[in-house]
């Protein structure tokens, strides 16, 4: 199991993944698949593939801190200015979380497997779902009126 330590990180590396820009209805529509109202691990593990091909920008299967970066560079806008040592720290501390084999890169399955359990660090209720409510509360967002 992942250490619940580096928690706050959490957040930021669900928002890195997902985009910058991407509020929750985007979320939602993307990976509720169903129309449910809740992603589900499956909706989690089936949005991942595409999730990881966009962060793999070099096509080779494997995502490095580099990618990574890049990555969190060109999702954050051009209001979002990364100082060096914080994207530096931010892309390899996700590496480090993702890269379950601690080989020095991520596999697409790697991935899947970060992404489902960041899912569920969101799953406030543990009903192996997240509702639009448990991912705001999680991204610190207020909750939707």
């Amino acid at each position: 199991m992942r250490s619940s330590l580096v928690h706050p990180l959490f957040a930021l590396l669900l928002v890195t993944t997902q985009g910058m820009a991407a509020d929750v209805e985007a979320i939602f529509r993307s990976q509720d698949t169903d129309g449910d109202g809740a992603i589900s691990v499956a909706e989690a593990r089936a949005s991942a593939p595409e999730a990881f091909a966009a962060i793999d920008r070099n096509g080779d299967g494997v995502v490095g801190v580099d990618e990574i970066a890049a990555h969190m560079v060109a999702e954050s806008g051009p209001d979002m200015a990364w100082p060096a040592p914080v994207l530096n720290s931010v892309a390899q501390k996700t590496l480090e979380y993702w890269d379950a084999d601690h080989d020095g890169k991520v596999t697409g399955p790697e991935y899947e497997d970060a992404s489902v359990a960041l899912m569920l660090l969101a799953d406030s209720d543990g009903d192996r779902k997240v509702t639009r409510e448990e991912l705001r509360r999680f991204r610190g967002e207020a909750p939707a009126p």
